[in-house]
């Protein structure tokens, strides 16, 4: 079985720990930065261009947006309602979230759509990132 992988904004602490909760919880999801050369390449390939956005590659399909959120929180086992509830809300205030949070919005893209034979070349690589750094900088001292 290939490994899922999720591609996140990695800029906020907050989210880097919490992709950091999502993947220790299970060996088939690695992880990797939006702003990484490698994530930048298989964007480019696959859309061609490099859309911001939350995406979750999973066996031959890439998910966006809310797609992404509904299929990483339903395998982490939460519950329907909430899924449905947080799917709803990414739909809805996404936009402003990125512009907000991130400080750039989030593209106007959304669904689930087939792996292109070009972006698939990029993702041998992406698929064994192990470590996600939850801090900027070195680590704090004792």
């Amino acid at each position: 079985m290939k490994k899922s992988l999720l591609v996140y904004d990695g800029s906020n602490p907050l989210f880097r720990a919490a992709v950091e909760a999502a993947t220790r919880r299970s060996d088939e999801l690695v992880a990797a930065r939006w702003d990484s050369e490698p994530v930048q390449a298989f964007l480019e390939a696959q859309f061609d261009a490099r859309p911001f956005a939350f995406i979750f590659v999973e066996d031959d399909a890439v998910h966006v947006g809310e797609e992404t959120v509904g299929r990483v929180l339903g395998r982490m086992g939460f519950a329907d309602s909430l899924v449905d509830g947080l799917e709803r809300t990414y739909a809805v205030g996404g936009a402003t979230f990125g512009r907000l949070v991130h400080g750039r919005t989030v593209a106007d893209l959304s669904g689930t759509f087939p792996l292109s034979a070009d972006a698939e070349a990029h993702l041998a690589e992406l698929r064994r990132v192990r470590e996600i750094p939850v801090q900027d900088g070195p680590p704090a001292g004792p």
